[in-house]
């Protein structure tokens, strides 16, 4: 221990400038970072608890900070570890009494005190600032700073006991990011870019695992070639690994059918008399997306329906026929009753040319997650932050002057909240104490959160601040679109859902015709999150 604690005090005394850019990024930090919430309030935070006008765009110097705090890690990572290097046959310190496993400990206690404990005390104060008690979110804190670890710290001590210098470190850092870039390239051009990512929980663990067994080898044995080759083969045994899960394996797993005779959760079909027809607009050179509204009924009673990736097949009038790969351009919501939404998929475009002036038959298999309403909170709107309890804290968002409510903002601490589904009423006019009642209004809601179930999401920063669009938060006067207000005292409902399965369902739709496609891709159509909704 001795040892240990003698070697943790040199580093110390010897980069203490690099613990003090480390150190002051994390503060900066602090200080900069709750503008992202307060902005949505026409608010930022700046030291001293003053503010300033949004115009600032503190939120774009809090994204940086997000940026730069890793970036100081990799210098701190760099000069300690280099320090004692484990490159060559000449390390000064081989001539000492070091010993390997109390080198390895004096590197992480270090990294512990200068990079792991300002940042948990710096998450700790954010959810402090942003109106959460920390105590209660220690377990995913940490559970945050083991993601931080298998994602960053580990693979940079990795490549830094590989290296000699910081320079060849640095080399090596931007080789790797210039191989990953053209390896998503190369994917994209070679695939359908809309195609699903694979559920990937191989790749975090066998990147922790080669990586620290790296770490490992360099103090105890100094195999400098042995070490690179078992970190050269992470990437590729990463890419085998993609490459032999089959699509078609993990839909069938994560969407089973249901059984014979069994009554489809929905009913989809083809919604001919709309203002809205179908659109087809060139996505790439050889690609064309196409969405078509649809009609949606069947959705039992406190229930909702969440399309996911879907696959179609195109039978055309003289027998040929193509057949998409699954798909991820879907995200919508049905609810109970007869609503109308979109559905969206790309398609070769030379399929399309041939079969644009004939009918074809579509069919259609839709991923679906079923949930079930659960807690109902509904909440008269007020003029300053509320808890929403199981949710976050939310506050309406306000114009400079706080005198005109435009929206609701909320924060929420570690991850996303599970799947929930808000809505308010608009009104057409500003506020007022002669206002109607605040049932009438066009109704606008949104939805915030997610099934999955994780103690934190990766993130430097713990507090997640996304922005919630309720619907129809604008109108048209003449050409010109006009915002809609909420009212304080209006209702904001809060309805949160559990998971209760997941299915396919196939649908089609006969003697359809495709439109002509535009060039450039229109700002409606179903790839845009774009509902029509009956009010």
């Amino acid at each position: 221990m001795k040892q240990i604690l003698h070697i943790f005090a040199k580093d110390c005394r010897h980069f203490w400038p690099e613990i003090l850019i480390s150190v002051a990024l994390v503060g900066a930090l602090v200080w900069i970072y709750p503008s992202t919430w307060l902005s949505k309030s026409g608010l930022y935070a700046v030291a001293g608890g003053a503010f300033l006008p949004g115009m600032l765009e503190a939120g774009v110097l809090a994204a940086l900070l997000t940026v730069l705090v890793p970036v100081s890690w990799w210098l701190l990572i760099a000069r300690v570890i280099h320090a004692e290097s484990l490159v060559g046959d000449r390390q000064f310190w081989v001539t000492r009494p070091y010993e390997w496993k109390k080198l390895l400990g004096a590197k992480a206690l270090f990294l512990v005190a200068f990079l792991y404990l300002p940042l948990l005390i710096g998450q700790c104060l954010l959810l402090f600032r942003a109106g959460f008690p920390p105590l209660p979110f220690v377990p995913g804190l940490l559970f945050n700073l083991l993601l931080i670890t298998a994602v960053i710290v580990l693979p940079l001590l990795a490549i830094t006991t590989v290296t000699a210098t910081f320079a060849r470190l640095t080399v090596t850092l931007l080789a790797g990011l210039v191989c990953f870039i053209g390896y998503v390239v190369i994917s994209l051009y070679l695939s359908d870019n809309a195609s699903i990512p694979y559920r990937d929980h191989v790749s975090l663990p066998l990147a922790f695992c080669f990586c620290a067994v790296v770490v490992v080898l360099q103090y105890a044995s100094r195999r400098v070639w042995v070490s690179r080759l078992v970190l050269g083969a992470l990437p590729l045994l990463l890419v085998l690994t993609g490459m032999t899960l089959s699509e078609s394996t993990e839909m069938g797993r994560d969407y089973p059918r249901a059984g014979a005779g069994q009554e489809g959760p929905v009913r989809l079909a083809l919604l001919r008399d709309t203002p809205h027809p179908a659109t087809a607009y060139l996505d790439r050179a050889k690609q064309v997306q196409v969405s078509i509204p649809l009609q949606v009924s069947g959705v039992a009673e406190g229930y909702a329906l969440v399309s996911g990736p879907v696959r179609v097949t195109v039978d055309a009038a003289n027998g040929s026929q193509w057949t998409s790969p699954w798909q991820a351009l879907n995200n919508q919501q049905y609810l109970p009753g007869t609503s109308e939404s979109w559905i969206t998929f790309q398609m070769s475009r030379a399929f399309f040319d041939q079969t644009r002036s004939t009918p074809v038959t579509l069919h259609f298999t839709v991923a679906l997650t079923r949930v079930q309403a659960g807690n109902v909170r509904s909440i008269p709107l007020p003029t300053q932050d509320f808890s929403v309890p199981d949710f976050g804290i939310c506050s309406p968002q306000a114009d400079v002057f706080h005198s005109r409510f435009f929206g609701i903002a909320c924060r929420f601490a570690l991850h996303q909240p599970n799947l929930t589904y808000i809505r308010a009423r608009w009104m057409d006019s500003p506020c007022s104490a002669s206002q109607p009642g605040l049932d009438t209004g066009v109704q606008g809601d949104a939805w915030m959160g997610s099934l999955e179930s994780s103690p934190a999401d990766f993130g430097i920063a713990p507090v997640w601040s996304p922005s919630i669009a309720l619907s129809n938060g604008t109108k048209m006067e003449g050409n010109q679109p006009e915002s809609r207000y909420l009212c304080p005292g209006t209702p904001v409902t809060f309805t949160q859902y559990n998971l209760v399965g997941r299915t396919q369902y196939d649908f089609t739709i006969p003697d359809f015709r495709f439109p002509s496609y535009q060039p450039i891709r229109g700002s409606f159509n179903g790839s845009m999150g774009f509902d029509i909704t009956a009010q």
